[in-house]
């Protein structure tokens, strides 16, 4: 029986965590680590990555359960990028800004559809307000909603929110740092915008 393809790349992205020094990694990310795991928050919920597997897990409901294939690949990246702790621009840009990309596998245009991740929320805004805050996003005035949700506490991302009018469908957009590729690899972001979807579908 042919293995999910998914699970094998991120069974190879563990592999490949496994060589680098954890003990440097979270001095120059100023994280927690004792003999089990490394701790971080990932969009207000505690995570750990587990020291002899590499497993990426979450706390839910009090308990630690693996982490999803986006989230795991998008922590294997971060923490292992050769720039090390993000330092920010401050600025905020499209995805489609990100057009310098070397060797990238991923063309066209971003696989979050505006349009299509705006629909749970164009009749009920006030549940996309209590979805990011629960998520820790910080409003902000910009559109009509807007929340910068600390996808980690480094790495910050912008959700923007327009409710439809006459000519346009409500849109659901994800701004990011015009630095964030120095520290994500362009694949990656992808793997954070569904996990930043996803956990808000949850929220």
């Amino acid at each position: 029986m042919m293995r999910d393809n998914y699970e094998l790349q991120r069974q190879a992205a563990a592999r490949t965590f496994l060589t680098y020094d954890i003990e440097k990694i979270a001095q120059t990310f100023g994280l927690a680590l004792n003999e089990t795991a490394l701790y971080f928050p990932m969009l207000n919920t505690p995570h750990r990555l587990l020291r002899g597997t590499a497993q990426v897990e979450r706390m839910q409901d009090g308990a630690w359960t693996p982490a999803g294939f986006n989230a795991a690949l998008t922590v294997y990246d971060l923490l292992t990028n050769p720039n090390g702790r993000p330092v920010l621009a401050h600025e905020w840009c499209a995805h489609t800004s990100f057009h310098a990309v070397q060797g990238g596998t991923v063309s066209g245009s971003l696989m979050i559809h505006p349009d299509e991740s705006a629909r749970p929320y164009e009749k009920d805004l006030d549940r996309l307000r209590r979805a990011c805050a629960h998520l820790g996003g910080r409003e902000i005035t910009d559109g009509d909603f807007a929340s910068v949700l600390p996808a980690f506490d480094c790495l910050p991302v912008l959700l923007r929110f327009w409710s439809a009018d006459e000519e346009f469908p409500a849109q659901l957009q994800l701004l990011w740092d015009r630095n964030t590729c120095r520290y994500l690899r362009y694949e990656t972001t992808f793997y954070l915008s569904g996990e930043i979807l996803r956990r808000l579908r949850d929220a």
